[in-house]
């Protein structure tokens, strides 16, 4: 069943999410990238801060401790040992097409109507195992780790952008929520096995908004699952 079979908010709604997923694989690519081989730039991925009434952004959890500025996680992280990331599952859903207002989008139409994929708001969803201390060996711990993406105000995107290039943080990370979810023998108190499951409920996973479109996402091969680039 091709594009033809679908309504016009659908087709509109596919070209979102195809725009969606590149930009999530071609950031998570390039933000792991950075946490092993370029930690001096992590900050860069992060949107300026901002107080809020409510809240504060960005808002960084990583396992359980807070952080609410791209510069203070990143000082955090250049402390760290060696870490090496394999990424085994990445889920991806438009939050907000409408985030970015209009009149905000650089070099936009100034229609509210229109240039969803440069002002939507992007979630994501990562699954994987990560090395810590030692580089070449040791015990791999899962971990999930979930972020929603918004545009960065100071880049001029193109219509139907494209990471062919690779990342050039074309989206900011707002919120981010790292945890482990299989924690080792030392850190459960008494356990004698090596790795103890931690019970952390189903994962988190975005179902899509319309299932019809979802097929055809398949269908085309572009869902992205299975094996990911560290």
């Amino acid at each position: 069943m091709g594009d033809a079979a679908l309504t016009p908010e659908e087709h509109a709604e596919f070209l979102l999410d195809l725009v969606a997923c590149a930009a999530a694989e071609a950031f998570t690519d390039s933000y792991y990238y950075t946490l092993e081989k370029s930690r001096d730039k992590i900050s860069s991925f992060y949107a300026p801060k901002t107080v809020g009434p409510d809240n504060t952004t960005p808002s960084i959890a990583w396992n359980s401790i807070l952080y609410n500025e791209g510069s203070s996680f990143q000082e955090y992280f250049e402390g760290l040992t060696h870490t090496h990331f394999e990424l085994e599952s990445l889920d991806v859903d438009v939050l907000n097409p409408k985030f970015l207002p209009a009149s905000d989008l650089l070099g936009g139409s100034n229609n509210d109507a229109e240039d969803h994929d440069r002002r939507m708001s992007i979630a994501i969803v990562v699954t994987g195992c990560v090395r810590l201390e030692e580089p070449l060996k040791g015990p791999m711990r899962e971990f999930a780790e979930t972020f929603v993406l918004i545009p960065n105000r100071e880049k001029q995107l193109p219509p139907k952008p494209s990471f062919e290039k690779g990342w050039h943080q074309e989206w900011l990370i707002q919120t981010q929520n790292f945890r482990f979810t299989e924690w080792g023998a030392t850190e459960v108190g008494d356990a004698k096995s090596e790795g103890t499951k931690v019970p952390t409920g189903p994962r988190n996973v975005f179902q899509g908004r319309n299932q019809g479109v979802a097929k055809h996402f398949a269908a085309a091969g572009l869902t992205i699952k299975g094996k990911g680039k560290a």
